[in-house]
């Protein structure tokens, strides 16, 4: 599970979103937790989960959406101040899981 901030609804970063962009912002949590991305989407990812220019935009101007250098890929701010130490762990479990799978 990603970590998202009890008070996000009212921190000043989240108060000039639309609904759309708020949401988001969520879905792309969400989606890079559960798919391992370590915060990065690119742009098919940004796609399926339903980014459009206006609420993309949105987020870049409010720094919870950083561009990458090929100025499509963005990356969710913070990512791994808040998660990076749970993305480890799974990394962590499955290597160890690929390795006891292999002394079989």
């Amino acid at each position: 599970m990603a970590w998202i901030d009890d008070r996000i609804w009212c921190h000043p970063k989240f108060a000039n979103l639309s609904a759309g962009a708020f949401a988001l912002y969520v879905k792309g949590i969400a989606y890079s937790a559960g798919m391992s991305t370590g915060g990065r989407l690119d742009a098919g990812n940004q796609k399926l989960i339903g980014a459009t220019k206006t609420a993309r935009a949105q987020l870049i101007d409010a720094g919870l959406w950083d561009v990458n250098g090929d100025q499509v890929t963005v990356e969710i701010h913070d990512w791994d101040e808040h998660n990076g130490k749970r993305d480890e762990r799974r990394r962590a479990d499955r290597e160890r899981k690929r390795q006891a799978r292999g002394k079989r």
